[in-house]
Formats: C-alpha cells, structure tokens, sequence
C-alpha cells in the first residue's frame, strides 16, 4: 500500500517532519526535493506553474488515487490517518494533536527570528535582541509547558509515538540546533522522550539522508552555524 509522493525544497524546515512521519507510517512512499531550474520533473518553478501545488507552496503530497494535499498540518493528519497514527483512543488523539499545534509555534517562533540560513546578514541583526529572548526565556518557557504534558512512561501518549510527537520531535529538533543541545537539559522527561525518539530506526533514517526524499539540510541556524555555513 502506498502513501503518495512528498514534494519539498532541499532543507529541515517543514519538511523533516513529514518525512519523519512518511518513514513511520510503515506504508510505501517516494519523494524528492525540487531545484530552481526554469524545466524538468524537479523544477519548482515549472511545478508552481502548473498549478499542482494546490496554495502554490511547498510542502505536498501526491496521493496515489491522485489528489494532491497541500499544507503540512494537513499532510501530517493525512499520514497519521492513513497509517492509524493518532494514537489508541480520544486522549491519545488530543495530545497529539497538540504536540502538532505545537510544532507548528516552534517553527513561527524561529521563521519570525529571521533565523533562515538565507536571510541576509544585517536582517539577522536587526533581530539579535529578539533572539536573545527567544532563546532565554521563550523556548525554555515553551520546553517547561511540554514538559508537563509529557508525563506518560514513553512520552505524551500511551506509544509515544503519535503523528503529533513525530511532528513536534522535529521541531523540536531544529529548535535544538538553534539553541543548543543543552536547551534541554531542563525538562528531563521531555528529553528522555526526544533522545527516545531520535534513535528511532525511521526517524535516523530520515535525519541521515537515508530516507526517499533524501537529504534535507539545516534550515534555522545560530550565528556560529550561519557564518560557517555562508563562508563555505
């Protein structure tokens, strides 16, 4: 049985994540990553055109009885109900889905820091202050809440690996490499869980390049990675 096709630029972003949870459907699934040239099946200028993508974005998915679901919310919810991954019953299901909702603060967290590796020098700077902050006092607040929440023996729900856990690990991962692997180190359950996620058979594949869509690079960067990254 099929999952479809997951189509999405070559970086973490919004695509770790539903390649994470691509891989720990257990359904089969292919993918690939888009470039900028002007033609070809690879070619986001060319796909955008042609009106597939239904919001004219990226992250999609094309499904094998042919519709094409766009938005990572909905692609998520699309593979855990294809997959049966929301968990074992109605509290399973709510915790994932705020592990998901979560997720998805994280990342306007770090896109509203100006932290995409992308983002020209003196943008970044403009927001320095305001990363401080973010790093020091709001994802530690965001990581306490989680920490409360993750409160069952193998994570937030009864297997610890819902469609929404799968979602937010990969946030939360991103987050880890803007703020550092110790930012963690205050909510002891909460990274138990994370470490317990990451060693994961599906989940290293994806995070080692291993997986259908192959390797998707850092997207969110701290200084120090910015500068190595941009001097390369």
């Amino acid at each position: 049985m099929s999952l479809g096709e997951l189509i999405y630029f070559p970086v973490q972003a919004k695509g770790l994540q539903l390649a994470i949870l691509a891989e720990a459907s257990g359904l089969e699934w292919t993918g690939f990553t888009v470039d900028k040239s002007p033609a070809g099946p690879k070619s986001w200028p060319a796909i955008k055109a042609s009106g597939a993508s239904p919001f004219g974005q990226l992250p999609m998915l094309r499904t094998p009885g042919g519709r094409v679901v766009g938005q990572s919310v909905a692609i998520a919810n699309y593979i855990a109900h294809r997959a049966s991954m929301h968990g074992a019953g109605d509290d399973d299901f709510a915790l994932s889905q705020m592990c998901l909702a979560e997720g998805e603060d994280l990342y306007s967290l770090l896109l509203g820091a100006e932290l995409a590796r992308w983002k020209p020098r003196e943008v970044r700077a403009a927001k320095a202050a305001a990363v401080r902050g973010l790093i020091a006092t709001t994802v530690p607040d965001h990581l306490a809440k989680l920490e409360a929440l993750c409160a069952a023996p193998l994570g937030f729900t009864s297997t610890g690996q819902t469609a929404g856990e799968l979602y937010l690990f990969g946030m939360l991962y991103q987050t880890a490499a803007v703020a550092g692997a110790a930012s963690l180190d205050a909510t002891p359950r909460l990274k138990a869980w994370f470490d317990r996620t990451k060693a994961l058979p599906a989940v290293a594949k994806v995070l080692e390049g291993r997986s259908a869509i192959g390797s998707l690079g850092q997207y969110f960067m701290n200084d120090a990675d910015y500068d190595r990254f941009n001097a390369a």
